[in-house]
């Protein structure tokens, strides 16, 4: 489990988190979203242990985050971050390979070239896996990425995966597919926490939603708790409309195109 106690984050005299408290548990994904601005990303970047918070606590498994060695760290849980850049040219095997750098000294063993094959299978890459990562579109970049990340802990019964706005870039198939093996990897038993945009992608997949407005927890609970008229039109400034569909566990999301700009 991860719990997040009492969180804050403040850069000088701004807050950009305040008093966030949630848990989140293996076998389940838990959806963040928020406006542009909410402090989806600074929390993310708290739960990685990439910064420490300015009060509060994040504890991994009942220690806390900042007494694990990183290389510990890095064998239980892996993150895919918005930006990804590279200095030099590697090819995609390569960089999936990358995932596997925690569980191995000197050269990788048969299981970690294994891991890497399944993990771009999973990702529907295995066909790119001697193209150099420059050479393919920003969403084959991505799909790239997804699979270096689950290489990293595919082989970790109590593995962690936290994903900073993952869809971004990819087309509607793509972003099925990845919340679909997000979904699968939940389903076997891991951890997963995921920045979304798309209300509906993070209500169809998310067994938990925690609702960010201005660094401060708005709403948090099931999709069918926390999607209402009110929560999205306070977070996000827009009135919406909740429409039934059998084929979905909660009501879709739909704009009216009425925008509050206070």
């Amino acid at each position: 489990m991860i719990k997040v106690n009492n969180v804050s984050y403040s850069v000088g005299k701004k807050e950009i988190l305040n008093d966030v408290s949630f848990e989140a548990k293996q076998g389940e994904i838990t959806a963040i979203i928020g406006a542009n601005g909410a402090g989806k990303s600074t929390l993310l970047k708290l739960l990685c242990n990439e910064m420490p918070p300015s009060a509060g606590q994040v504890l991994f498994d009942g220690k806390g985050l900042n007494s694990y060695p990183l290389k510990e760290l890095a064998r239980r849980r892996s993150v895919l971050t918005q930006h990804n850049t590279l200095s030099l040219s590697f090819t995609v095997k390569e960089l999936v390979l990358m995932g596997r750098y925690p569980h191995f000294d000197g050269q990788p063993t048969e299981h970690d070239l294994q891991m890497v094959i399944e993990a771009m299978q999973a990702t529907g890459i295995t066909m790119m896996a001697g193209r150099t990562y420059e050479t393919l579109s920003g969403g084959e970049q991505q799909r790239v990425q997804l699979a270096r990340v689950i290489a990293q802990i595919q082989d970790i019964p109590n593995g962690w995966l936290l994903l900073d706005e993952p869809t971004n870039g990819l087309d509607l198939l793509h972003q099925q597919q990845l919340l679909i093996q997000a979904r699968a990897m939940a389903d076997k038993g891991y951890g997963v926490i995921c920045i979304l945009h798309d209300i509906n992608l993070a209500a169809a997949y998310a067994d938990q939603m925690l609702i960010l407005k201005q660094g401060k927890m708005q709403a948090l609970g099931s999709p069918n708790e926390v999607i209402n008229c009110e929560n999205i039109y306070d977070a996000f400034g827009i009135k919406v409309q909740l429409i039934q569909n059998e084929n979905f566990k909660c009501p879709l999301v739909i704009t009216t195109g009425i925008i509050n700009y206070a």
